[in-house]
């Protein structure tokens, strides 16, 4: 039963019996690794103040091979992200991703760009103005790091360019408006040839969509150049969010916490 030691990001807890936890954390080296912590929730447990959710440190646990549940032996602290704790909306957008990782992420498929883009989109959740816009920056990389990329440039059905089509929002409007769609059951956009192929598409503009790929291949550190406005905020919102429940057949909680109560 070898000692393994890896750097760790705590994604979930939950009680098991009395006064034990298991505890899910997303490593680079293992991947999603759920452990048992015996005796934790005991106050003179050393390890029952450093095993709070999102807390990043150095994880030690006695690795066996094919079994659901580790044995945690050590966790040394790193970073509390302090900032975002003292913060409500911050630490409800926090759990959010570490949530979003638990649902996708696999037990054992090790991605390092993963964990580092969740430990670094953690730092700056700390300070960021733009809350929302990390979310939706978050959502797009981890997507396409996990697998699950949608298609913005080419047609998700037929894999021709996508180009906007052109709508008379009213009688009384003087000129046509661009318009583009995004099928969440087909895996991106529709070009116009395509479009109705999923009458449940979503509509968005041209801007909204060129802001989508400028997140996609953008740096974290230069997140806070960009100014979205209120309507690119609504639409990628509502395009990433039903893109991720119908992939990952997940009703996520944080999600509809933020929903219902950070965005009424």
């Amino acid at each position: 039963m070898p000692t393994q030691k890896t750097a760790a990001i705590v994604l979930r807890a939950f009680p098991l019996r009395e006064a034990h936890k298991i505890i899910t954390f997303y490593t680079p080296d293992y991947g999603k690794v759920k452990a048992v912590a015996y005796g934790v929730k005991s106050p003179k447990n050393k390890l029952s103040g450093s095993l709070e959710l999102l807390n990043h440190g150095m994880l030690l646990f006695n690795y066996r091979e094919n079994r659901d549940l580790q044995n945690l032996s050590g966790f040394e602290l790193i970073d509390g992200f302090d900032g975002i704790r003292n913060d409500f909306a911050r630490i409800t957008y926090g759990c959010y991703l570490a949530e979003l990782v638990d649902a996708i992420a696999s037990e054992g498929d090790a991605n390092a760009q993963v964990f580092t883009l969740l430990r670094n989109s953690f730092q700056l959740l700390e300070d960021i103005q733009d809350v929302p816009l990390l979310a939706r920056y978050f959502e797009i990389k981890f997507l396409d790091l996990s697998g699950y990329a949608p298609q913005l440039s080419i047609c998700a059905n037929c894999g021709t360019i996508v180009t906007p089509a052109f709508i008379q929002k009213s009688p009384q409007a003087k000129s046509k408006t661009p318009i583009l769609h995004f099928s969440v059951r087909n895996g991106g956009m529709l070009c116009t040839n395509c479009q109705n192929r999923d009458t449940s598409a979503f509509t968005i503009t041209p801007g909204s969509s060129e802001l989508l790929k400028t997140l996609r291949k953008s740096e974290l550190n230069k997140l806070s150049r960009i100014r979205p406005s209120t309507l690119n905020h609504r639409e990628l919102k509502l395009i990433l969010s039903s893109f991720i429940k119908y992939h990952t057949e997940r009703h996520l909680k944080s999600l509809t916490f933020i929903e219902s109560v950070l965005e009424m």
